[in-house]
């Protein structure tokens, strides 16, 4: 049994003139049992069991989740270099390999320090794509795997097979079925139609797979115009077709904003009813879907980091906080209200305070972050560091003083 002693939980909104202007809070403790919340008492004057960890009367949220990013791409560690210019993702992507290959610090070590940096902003989950494909074999995949191990017990991850040059393009298959018999869970892919070529057949592939382990999909999809649209209609009606409701994610997604009238309404419609999930990284160059029309439609809406300081990008901070403040700025969220159902987004957890109910119920896994705010929405509006991290209870990151 674990306790974490003092903590403020939000119960509910403040109100004056019916103008919301902050978060009511409860002072708890918790009581943690294998891993899971199994009880939450008013908090006691005293601190009567020495292993209890003393809360401060810091504010308790749900540990951050990063939905996307790519732990062997990163090149934190190695000195300054700027993305080398590239004219086509072809191009890019074959000029990739290369690049980190001649790096002096093994991918281990560049993941390790992507790692580390995460952890630092409340992160005790992590969704990685791994790139496996016949130019790098299973080797990056190996590589992360045997450092992931080195984690135990810290964080939650799951690894996606990368065909990163196309699952038909390069000729993939083979690589991403022995990447989910050797440590990868879910399914991945990248723009079935213009890089493939061939989007039936590619996303045919791309659920036999899905089907044959268990596995979840999340498949990139920057394409944009007819290539977007056909692949988001023919993903619907795979994911329908194989009973894949809730299995189904699409990273990027731009080309959802080029359906329109009545049809835009009914597939916005449809990704909801079929749990079909849209993850992220809100790119500041206008082709992000429209993120806020699809969670009102009901449509699961996540964000992640995707590429920081590697062969893609320069920039990138590994802080998912961040990305969440950007999305407030683009979207114009202002009110309390908004602000706190926003943590949702970066949480994977439903944070809304309409009803008077704690977020924290019992039952839930205890991973919590500590922070120095007064509401949830101060800590998205403010980004204020977190302080502690829990996962399964314990104690996984303190902010040095």
């Amino acid at each position: 049994m674990t306790t974490i002693k003092r903590v403020r939980l939000e119960t509910g909104y403040l109100e004056e003139n019916e103008f919301v202007y902050g978060s009511a809070t409860s002072l708890v403790d918790i009581q943690i049992k294998n891993g899971n919340v199994s009880n939450i008492t008013p908090a006691s004057e005293e601190l009567t069991d020495t292993d209890a960890f003393d809360g401060k009367e810091l504010l308790l949220l749900p540990a951050i989740r990063e939905m996307h990013c790519h732990l062997d791409k990163s090149k934190l560690g190695v000195p300054w270099r700027p993305v080398t210019p590239a004219s086509n993702l072809v191009e890019r992507f074959t000029k990739e390999i290369d690049e980190l290959d001649a790096l002096d610090l093994p991918l281990k070590e560049r993941a390790r320090n992507l790692i580390e940096l995460e952890c630092s902003h409340g992160v005790t989950f992590f969704r990685s794509h791994i790139d496996v494909h016949p130019k790098v074999g299973q080797r990056y995949l190996e590589e992360t795997i045997e450092l992931l191990h080195e984690y135990k017990g810290t964080f939650d991850y799951e690894l996606v097979a990368f065909p990163q040059h196309g699952l038909l393009h390069s000729n993939a298959y083979n690589d991403v079925l022995t990447a989910l018999q050797s440590g990868a869970t879910l399914v991945g892919g990248v723009d079935p139609s213009s890089l493939d070529g061939d989007l039936e057949r590619s996303l045919h592939q791309t659920f036999e797979l899905a089907t044959q382990f268990n596995a979840p999909i999340d498949i990139h999809v920057h394409d944009r115009d007819d290539h977007g649209r056909n692949t988001v209609r023919e993903l619907i009606r795979l994911t329908k077709e194989a009973r894949w409701q809730n299995k189904v994610a699409i990273s990027h997604a731009f080309g959802l904003n080029d359906f329109s009238g009545e049809e835009r309404g009914s597939v916005f419609k449809e990704l909801a009813e079929n749990g079909v999930h849209i993850i992220s990284s809100l790119p500041l160059n206008g082709v992000f879907p429209p993120l806020e029309e699809l969670r009102k439609a009901g449509v699961h809406v996540s964000l992640g980091c995707d590429n920081v300081y590697d062969s893609w990008s320069p920039l990138g901070t590994g802080n998912v906080i961040e990305k969440l403040n950007r999305y407030l700025e683009v979207y114009r969220m202002r009110s309390q209200e908004d602000l706190t159902d926003a943590l949702s987004l970066i949480t994977d957890k439903p944070f809304s305070l309409a009803k008077g109910q704690p977020w924290l119920q019992k039952g839930m896994e205890a991973d919590f972050i500590l922070v120095d705010s007064s509401s949830a929405a101060e800590f998205v509006a403010r980004q204020n560091p977190v302080l502690y991290s829990f996962h399964r209870g314990q104690l996984v990151y303190q902010k040095e003083s």
